[in-house]
C-alpha cells in the first residue's frame, strides 16, 4: 500500500458509499486493492451521496490527498464529483 503524501493526486478511483457509525452519515470509501486505504473517506458531493442507496459503486476522475487542520488525512474528489458505476 503507498504512503500517502498530501498534495499528491490519484486517477480513477472506484469506491463505494458506506454509513459511517461515527456521523450517522452516508460517506465514501475507496475499494480494496487499488494502493489505497478502504478506511480513508472521500469527500465529495453530498447530493450523489444520498441520491443512491448505500453500497453504491462510483468512480471518481482525481482525488488529491488533503488533511484537516486538526486530524485526519481524507481524500478530495476534484469538483466534488464522484460518477455512479453499479
Amino acid at each position: 500500500m503507498a504512503t500517502l503524501i498530501i498534495g499528491n493526486y490519484y486517477d480513477n478511483i472506484k469506491c463505494e458509499s458506506f454509513l459511517d457509525p461515527e456521523t450517522n452519515r452516508i460517506r465514501v470509501r475507496p475499494l480494496p486493492n487499488q494502493g489505497l486505504p478502504t478506511k480513508i473517506v472521500i469527500e465529495c458531493s453530498k447530493k450523489e451521496r444520498e441520491a443512491h442507496p448505500i453500497g453504491t459503486i462510483f468512480r471518481t476522475e482525481n482525488v488529491k490527498v488533503c488533511k484537516k487542520t486538526v486530524g485526519r488525512l481524507y481524500l478530495y474528489a476534484k469538483g466534488n464529483m464522484i460518477y455512479k458505476i453499479s
